[in-house]
């Protein structure tokens, strides 16, 4: 084989979890660090640049060679600072049926356990064939999240004396404009969430299997009568929700999924995402996030109305269609009329270059002055962890696919519910008459399931468990 026809190919190394810190580990990481790592060789480098202008992945400026540009460039635009999301997850929603505060103790301190067992394995070599590489981790995390209902349950009972401990902005989901009929977000509400995240998914499974097999047989053991027949499940398994990464960024829509998603430095990211003391927060809260979900279903045969796929013609206009529905052009991820990602429509009345409701711009002004609130634009960002999913077929025939929309923030009355509510799907937004999100108002999304949480702060030492504070 000629040297012309190897693919070179360059492996940044993969950024791990990061554990015993301030904040819960698969929230704000594994993140890319904010500098290339110069672990690459040079040469090497300069070869792998080379082709992928050959191969047109890459453009090479007029008269320099493509050796000469910039690796660091490219690995800001690309990589600098965003969280490097793990290949599969996994959404586990849990009832507390603890029969005490201490139990409930009890409970919250064998599910530290096993979340810092399951963090802390090495993948093991055992099974693998010979030649089979070995994987330096499969990158585990298990955030852990609390639901309204395990401080005060539906009727208003203190179920565990900790109502006046509840973070200020936890509630049930209420419901929004755009959600599917069938779902009622009271019926989904659960007291714990666990999103289990990592690069195999038999490494989920098996986590998930653990918890949802075992935990209860070994708590009883350990906790309750010697006499099996007075055992009792102190945790009912609700289902698990599955998603998936995608190499090319993109989602079932094929438009770049986060262009605009949360990265910067690090210090913006803990303070959009994380609780601090000047939060009025309960103090325990400091350090924590609160978890968005919504398991957002995305009507394909609505989003691809075309006669035929194989007319160009046809296929360039539906194309046209959807580009104006999202407000980016598909290819370039640019917004419609700019030849920069940003400023992203500073005029949100201007219509020269997109519909006014579409997606981008519903809920992604970016205005040069504050709101009515007071509140830059930019105040009202929260970082997303989006995974696909796909359920098979419904009754019809038809495919269950979508979005596993997880969303982490430190106000979410401020962020998110202030996006859906005051621009998202408030149809006069920007101006009167302007409609809903294209996306939602055409169909084309519904949101089929979901919740709030808030994720406790980390754990400070092995005698820690999360929501220690809570108890303090």
């Amino acid at each position: 084989m000629s040297d012309s026809a190897l693919k070179i190919e360059l492996k940044l190394p993969l950024p791990e979890p990061l554990y015993r810190r301030p904040y819960q580990s698969g929230i704000t990481d594994p993140m890319w660090p904010e500098e290339l790592p110069d672990s690459i060789d040079p040469k090497e480098r300069a070869k792998f640049l080379k082709e992928q202008v050959a191969e047109g992945r890459l453009d090479a400026e007029p008269g320099d060679a493509a050796t000469k540009k910039k690796p660091a460039e490219l690995y800001e635009t690309e990589y600098a600072g965003r969280v490097a999301r793990q290949e599969f997850q996994s959404i586990v929603r849990i009832d507390v049926q603890a029969r005490s505060r201490d139990e409930l103790v009890k409970v919250l301190k064998r599910i530290s356990a096993i979340v810092v067992e399951e963090t802390q394995k090495k993948a093991s070599a055992k099974h693998l064939r010979p030649f089979d590489p070995i994987p330096d981790s499969y990158r585990v995390t298990i955030t852990v999240g609390f639901g309204a209902s395990l401080f005060v349950d539906r009727t208003g009972f203190d179920r565990y004396g900790l109502a006046a401990r509840k973070p200020k902005f936890l509630k049930t989901m209420p419901s929004f404009d755009g959600d599917s009929p069938k779902f009622k977000p009271e019926d989904s509400a659960s007291d714990l969430v666990l999103v289990v995240s990592s690069d195999h998914p038999y490494v989920n499974i098996a986590i998930v299997r653990y918890f949802a097999e075992f935990f209860n047989k070994e708590f009883g053991k350990q906790h309750h009568s010697k006499d099996k027949d007075k055992h009792y499940d102190v945790l009912t398994f609700r289902g698990v929700e599955e998603g998936f990464g995608r190499k090319d960024k993109r989602e079932y829509l094929r438009f770049d999924d986060g262009v605009e998603n949360l990265q910067i430095d690090p210090d913006e990211l803990r303070r959009l995402v994380y609780v601090d003391p000047s939060d009025n927060e309960p103090r325990w809260c400091v350090d924590g996030s609160y978890l968005v979900y919504r398991k957002i279903r995305e009507n394909m045969p609505r989003w691809e109305d075309v006669d035929d796929p194989h007319d160009k013609r046809q296929m360039r206009e539906l194309e046209e269609r959807q580009e104006r529905i999202i407000g980016r052009h598909k290819e370039s991820s640019l917004p419609l009329g700019q030849k920069n990602l940003t400023p992203v429509f500073p005029d949100p009345t201007d219509d020269s270059k997109s519909p006014l409701n579409a997606h981008i711009r519903k809920v992604q002004p970016r205005r040069p002055t504050p709101d009515l609130f007071g509140l830059d634009d930019l105040e009202r960002r929260f970082l997303r962890r989006p995974y696909p999913f796909f359920n098979g077929l419904d009754a019809n025939g038809q495919a269950v696919n979508g979005l596993q929309f997880l969303a982490f923030m430190k106000n979410i009355q401020q962020q998110f519910e202030h996006v859906v509510n005051m621009w998202q799907m408030n149809p006069d937004f920007p101006v009167a008459g302007t409609g809903v999100d294209a996306l939602y108002a055409a169909g084309i999304l519904s949101t089929i399931d979901g919740g709030y949480y808030f994720c406790p702060p980390g754990l400070k030492n092995d005698a820690d468990f999360f929501g220690s504070g809570m108890f303090a």
